[in-house]
């Protein structure tokens, strides 16, 4: 079960005692206080420090008050991939951890308490998923100017619903909207882009701070103006097939995607629907998809962009053996940029990404790769992104 929100309060019993004259009169007993619950833990005193502190030095402190718990650890992507960490249990109840000098990115965070993952309900910042919730905070410094909230024009996050018949549901995305979105008068190319399985629509404007590179690349000049749709990748009432093609009976994410979202969203804006107009990008889960999308319908796409993703081998095998008409013919007519990506130290995807390469090379289908800093986290993704948003559409 997803925990979403933790409401922590007092209770206060009235004892109501009927008085000789027959009047009944309230008395206000001592306050009883709330059971202990690890998925609740107890507020925070007035005063206290932040759950969060960044130091200027770089080292971050993480607090939480649980006077009640036996354990807390805490994990999230600012750990570099290093395994969760424990705090230290304080005279107050409250628990501590104090991290190494970190580079200066936004990184998310959770705490877990006794077992149960908690939200940090100090602070506003989120990251919404389908399996857990992650707080984030930021570490800014020069190097992270590129994903600040700066004095400059903003584009328009949108959030739509539309029908997906495919699917026989209702259906979510966000939509961004360049700065100067009301006036222009034509047609704009198109990016669709897809999140993980550990995400969802929202996480690419919230956690992944796209909006606000976009608005940044915007102000220094550096994009042609493009509409960025982001869809919900996960397709509920089916089991998710991760990093694997295709199969014979058809994808129901695909199914939608060609057949209720892009209609949808093709109608509500105005998007130019030619090949050298339209772009796909996605992180692991949507990394494959974005593959699939590609490769098995080229004709939409001239732009394409994988990240730390790639097929497992049997899913390379399935491809070779049952398209193989299709890699040659891409080969034949390849897409105008084609970049897959991984970060350094993302052990998670590794052997997937470099499968799917061998496979590329094997068919000679034209591509770029590229490593840069990280692990498998947006710390990775949104340099990336930052680096080939100019690239679109030139």
């Amino acid at each position: 079960m997803t925990l979403r929100t933790f409401t922590l309060s007092a209770i206060v019993a009235l004892n109501f005692l009927a008085c000789n004259s027959g009047t009944l009169q309230a008395q206000t007993q001592t306050p009883v206080p709330p059971a202990y619950n690890p998925t609740n833990p107890l507020s925070s005193t007035a005063g206290e420090p932040p759950s969060v502190e960044v130091a200027p030095d770089h080292h971050v402190t993480f607090r939480i008050h649980a006077p009640e718990a036996t354990a807390v650890t805490l994990n999230g992507d600012f750990l570099l991939g290093a395994p969760q960490v424990k705090l230290i249990k304080g005279s107050d109840g409250t628990w501590t951890y104090t991290s190494e000098p970190l580079t200066p990115d936004s990184y998310t965070y959770n705490f877990t308490v006794d077992g149960v993952m908690v939200l940090d309900t100090r602070n506003q910042n989120f990251k919404d998923t389908p399996n857990s919730l992650f707080n984030f905070f930021d570490m800014p410094d020069a190097s992270t100017d590129f994903m600040a909230l700066r004095d400059v024009p903003h584009g328009r996050v949108e959030s739509v619903i539309y029908h997906s018949a495919s699917l026989n549901m209702e259906r979510r995305a966000h939509v961004y909207l360049p700065p100067n979105f009301e006036a222009i008068h034509a047609k704009l190319p198109v990016l669709y882009l897809l999140h993980g399985a550990g995400d969802n629509d929202i996480s690419w404007t919230s956690a992944g701070k796209i909006n606000l590179i976009l608005d940044n690349l915007y102000a220094a000049g550096k994009l042609k103006n493009m509409i960025v749709v982001m869809p919900s990748g996960h397709v509920p009432g089916a089991p998710r097939r991760m990093m694997q093609p295709p199969s014979p009976e058809g994808d129901p994410f695909t199914k939608d995607f060609l057949n209720d979202l892009v209609p949808y969203v093709q109608k509500a804006f105005p998007i130019s629907s030619r090949r050298e107009d339209t772009a796909i990008a996605g992180f692991s889960m949507g990394g494959v998809q974005a593959l699939n999308l590609a490769l098995f319908h080229q004709e939409m796409f001239d732009y394409v962009f994988p990240m730390s993703t790639g097929y497992f081998p049997a899913g390379i095998k399935q491809i070779e053996q049952d398209n193989a008409a299709i890699l040659k013919a891409l080969a034949a007519h390849p897409f105008k940029q084609f970049i897959m990506a991984r970060g350094k130290d993302d052990k998670l995807t590794a052997a997937n990404s470099l499968a799917t390469l061998q496979m590329l090379d094997d068919y000679k289908i034209p591509h770029k790769y590229i490593e840069l800093d990280g692990i498998h986290s947006f710390v990775f993704a949104r340099r990336f992104l930052l680096s080939v948003f100019p690239l679109m559409f030139r």
